[in-house]
C-alpha cells in the first residue's frame, strides 16, 4: 500500500488516490487532497503502474510551509494598534478609575488584543517626567481641590525658568513675597483653566481676584498657560510611548 505525504497546499494528511479504467486496458490514477482539493498529476499506464508513479509524483511535491499556531487564542500581540488619531492615551489612563478592560475602538481590526488597567498603570509608572505624569493624572482623573494643587506645584519650578526666560516685560519680581504668591493663583487658574476648561473664568474677574491689572495678568497667564500646556502634550507623547511600545 502506498504512503502519501501530506497536501503541499494546506498540510492536510487525509489525501487519497482516484484510480479509472481507460480504454484498451489503460488505467489513470491520481493523488488528491480530500479537505481543500489539490491535485498531483494524472498519471496514465498500460501496465498498471499508475497508481505506484501518481504516489511517487505526489510524495516529490514540496512540503507545504504553515504559519505557526499560536499556543492560546490572541497570545500574538498586535504590533500596531491603527491611526494615532483613534486613540488618546488620556482617555485610556481615565480608564483605570473602571474595573475590567478596555479595548481600543479601530475600525476594520476586530482582534485586537484588550488593554487592561494594569497596562495603563505600568505605562503610568514608567514615565520618567514628574510633572508629565502630574499632568497626565490631573487633566485623565479630572482632579480637584488638593489634587489639582499638587499638579499645580510640580509645575511652579519649570513656569519659573519660563518667566526668567520670558523676553518681554514680566510684571512680577519673583524676589517680592506678595507677587510670587499672584505667581501662584495664577498658575492655580491655569491648571483649573486645563482640566476644567468649562469653568474658565473672564479675564477680567480673575485679575481682580490675583489684585493684577488685566493686562498684567494676561501676560503672566499665557506664560504660565504655555508651560502647563506643553507638560499636558509632553505628557501625552511619553504615555503613548510607554503604553503601545510594548502592547
Amino acid at each position: 500500500m502506498n504512503q502519501f505525504t501530506p497536501c503541499a497546499n494546506c498540510g492536510e494528511r487525509r489525501v487519497g488516490v482516484r484510480v479509472h479504467a481507460a480504454k484498451r486496458g489503460a488505467s489513470t490514477a491520481q493523488v488528491a487532497c480530500i479537505v481543500c482539493g489539490a491535485k498531483g498529476p494524472l498519471i496514465t499506464s498500460n501496465d498498471g503502474s499508475a497508481v505506484d508513479e501518481a504516489a511517487r509524483k505526489w510524495n516529490a511535491l514540496p512540503a507545504a510551509v504553515l504559519p505557526e499556531v499560536p499556543a492560546r487564542a490572541g497570545a500574538q500581540p498586535a504590533k500596531w494598534l491603527g491611526p494615532e488619531s483613534t486613540r488618546d492615551p488620556l482617555e485610556l489612563l481615565a480608564r483605570m478609575v473602571v474595573s475590567g478592560s478596555y479595548r481600543v475602538p479601530v475600525e476594520g481590526r476586530a482582534t485586537l488584543p484588550p488593554l487592561s488597567s494594569a497596562d495603563v498603570a505600568g505605562a503610568l509608572g514608567m514615565m520618567r517626567d514628574p510633572l508629565a505624569k502630574a499632568a497626565a493624572l490631573a487633566v485623565a482623573l479630572r482632579a480637584e481641590g488638593v489634587d489639582l494643587a499638587r499638579f499645580g506645584r510640580f509645575a511652579l519650578q519649570r513656569v519659573v525658568r519660563a518667566l526668567h526666560h520670558y523676553e518681554g516685560h514680566v510684571p512680577l519680581q519673583l524676589e517680592c513675597p506678595a507677587d510670587r504668591w499672584r505667581l501662584r493663583l495664577v498658575l492655580q487658574d491655569a491648571a483649573d483653566d486645563l482640566v476644567w476648561p468649562e469653568r474658565k473664568r473672564p479675564s477680567a474677574e480673575a485679575a481682580r481676584a490675583v489684585k493684577m491689572r488685566k493686562g498684567d495678568y494676561l501676560v503672566v497667564y499665557n506664560i504660565v498657560g504655555g508651560t502647563v500646556r506643553q507638560a499636558l502634550e509632553d505628557a501625552r507623547r511619553e504615555f503613548r510611548i510607554r503604553l503601545f511600545s510594548c502592547v
